[in-house]
């Protein structure tokens, strides 16, 4: 299994791109490598923010997608690899903050801000 810290190096020089590193993507293909599940496949492609939202909306929302596969979990307790949502894009719990892809390379931001929490789980 690849570790947190190799997933999010392998992102920090990657361009950002709709529909193949953007949040949704970042977030969705760790959770794809944790569990040996593509959760996008049927949602596949987007090219720009309007198709991306447009996907979105038809799936409910990025916090229905994470209610239906995955544990909420207390913000406090999550841990490495587990999602959130902040500002509407998708991250990843990593140390002291959530990291998602931006349009301008990684986005680092402190934990504390976090209100909801999904909890990765591990690859069997």
């Amino acid at each position: 299994m690849t570790a947190l810290h190799e997933y999010i190096s392998h992102h920090v020089n990657k361009p950002f791109e709709w529909g193949k590193n953007d949040c949704c993507t970042f977030a969705i293909s760790w959770l794809g490598l944790c569990t040996s599940r593509d959760y996008l496949t049927e949602h596949r492609p987007w090219r720009s923010a309007r198709e991306g939202m447009r996907k979105l909306k038809d799936l409910g929302g990025l916090s229905a997608l994470f209610q239906k596969h995955l544990k909420q979990i207390n913000p406090n307790m999550a841990q490495d690899g587990d999602l959130t949502i902040y500002q509407g894009a998708a991250h990843l719990f990593s140390g002291r903050h959530i990291v998602s892809v931006g349009e301008e390379g990684l986005v680092f931001t402190d934990r504390s801000v976090v209100k909801e929490a999904w909890k990765c789980p591990q690859r069997l």
